[in-house]
């Protein structure tokens, strides 16, 4: 999938803000996006990305501040499992995946926000960041002796080059979890005029397996739930913050 093609329908309206001293726009939406999905080990799924539209919004007058919050219900699910032999080395089998946030703003009208290097786009402070992410590694190494027992009865008449362990060790590990999310954005310096924000999102994944080893990983991500908010304020990049708005 990409930006361009798949840009979300909210499942709520999305508001235009206008008029009002105190701003506010929210808009949410329950259909599960799939940003990750590796089904065996040697996989890479990078930059699977969808961009939603969280507001349109038209503060009044010069240097207006939006504080823009995104929030989200996040599954991950990984599996590693290695098989390994007596003797044979370190055998690693690894799963991993992540999603990322970034808000951007440009004038009503703009086209791929989530994409396009158009000078007119804006990007929401500050940029670029990790929403959740999950990297997990599972390792398995068999390195046995057949040793004489101090008290065995027949003195050990075989030495352990005649013996040898056949057979291999499997060892597996699954997580599944899902969790709520939020990060807040900051669009500082507003002009006059009429913006459309958005929320663009990027998924990423890999997965690997030892060579010469048995075994397989796995990765799934995936963002279900989400609230989008869009709200005037004042913001200041340090220091003490004027309440009045």
């Amino acid at each position: 999938m990409n930006f361009a093609a798949f840009v979300l329908t909210l499942i709520a309206s999305v508001p235009s803000v206008a008029g009002q001293a105190a701003k506010f726009a929210a808009s949410w939406a329950t259909n599960p996006v799939t940003l990750v999905n590796i089904g065996s080990a040697g996989g890479d799924d990078s930059g699977d990305g969808a961009g939603e539209l969280l507001a349109t919004i038209k503060p009044p007058g010069n240097n207006k501040e939006l504080l823009i919050g995104f929030s989200g219900v996040v599954n991950i699910v990984t599996f590693t499992e290695v098989s390994a032999k007596n003797g044979g080395g370190k055998g690693t089998a690894s799963s991993e995946a992540m999603v990322n946030v970034v808000v951007k703003y440009a004038p009503t009208g703009t086209s791929d926000i989530c994409t396009s290097s158009d000078s007119s786009i804006m990007t929401a402070a500050p940029g670029i960041v990790t929403f959740a992410s999950r990297k997990q590694e599972l390792s398995v190494e068999v390195d046995l002796e057949i040793i004489c027992a101090d008290d065995a009865d027949d003195g050990c008449q075989l030495t352990a080059d005649d013996l040898e362990i056949d057979g291999e060790v499997t060892v597996g590990l699954g997580l599944d979890t899902t969790a709520a999310h939020h990060f807040n954005f900051v669009a500082p310096n507003l002009p006059v005029g009429e913006f459309d924000v958005m929320a663009c999102y990027t998924g990423s994944g890999e997965t690997s397996l030892t060579d010469g080893f048995d075994g397989d990983a796995t990765a799934y991500l995936a963002i279900h739930s989400r609230m989008l908010t869009v709200q005037q304020v004042k913001a200041v990049n340090s220091g003490t913050v004027d309440s009045g708005v």
